[in-house]
C-alpha cells in the first residue's frame, strides 16, 4: 500500500467518518479511494499519495439512497470537499496551484483558498 499524504491508511478509520462526522472508531471493510480519479488520474493519485480509506457507505454508497457517498451519487458535495483537501495537501507538500493544475488538469480550490 502506498503512503498517503492525507491519512494513515492503516489507521482503520474512514476518512469521512472520522474527519467530518466525529465518528472516530476502527471500522472493518474499508476501501481505498483515489481522491483524484478518472482520465488516468488514479495513477497520479497513487504516485502523489492522494488516497484515503473510506467505509462502504461513503465510498460506493448502498441500496438505501445514500446521498453522501463519493461514487454512485448525484450529490458531489463530499467528492468536491475531498478533492479540495487533497489539493491543499498536495500544494503544501509538492508545489504551486499552477503545477497541480498542470498535472491533474483541474483546480478544485475555492476562491478564498490561499496558494501554497
Amino acid at each position: 500500500m502506498s503512503k498517503s499524504i492525507m491519512q494513515d491508511l492503516k489507521s482503520g478509520r474512514c476518512y469521512i467518518c472520522s474527519r467530518w462526522m466525529d465518528r472516530d472508531y476502527i471500522q472493518k471493510g474499508l476501501e481505498k479511494h483515489h481522491v483524484i480519479y478518472g482520465k488516468g488520474n488514479r495513477k497520479l493519485s497513487e504516485k502523489y499519495g492522494l488516497t484515503v480509506m473510506l467505509c462502504r457507505h461513503h465510498h460506493q454508497g448502498d441500496i438505501h439512497g445514500v446521498t453522501d457517498a463519493i461514487h454512485n451519487n448525484p450529490d458531489k458535495t463530499n467528492d468536491l470537499r475531498l478533492k479540495r483537501e487533497a489539493q491543499r495537501a498536495w500544494e503544501k507538500k509538492y508545489g504551486t496551484r499552477e503545477e497541480f493544475m498542470r498535472i491533474f488538469g483541474e483546480n478544485y480550490a475555492e476562491e478564498n483558498d490561499d496558494h501554497a
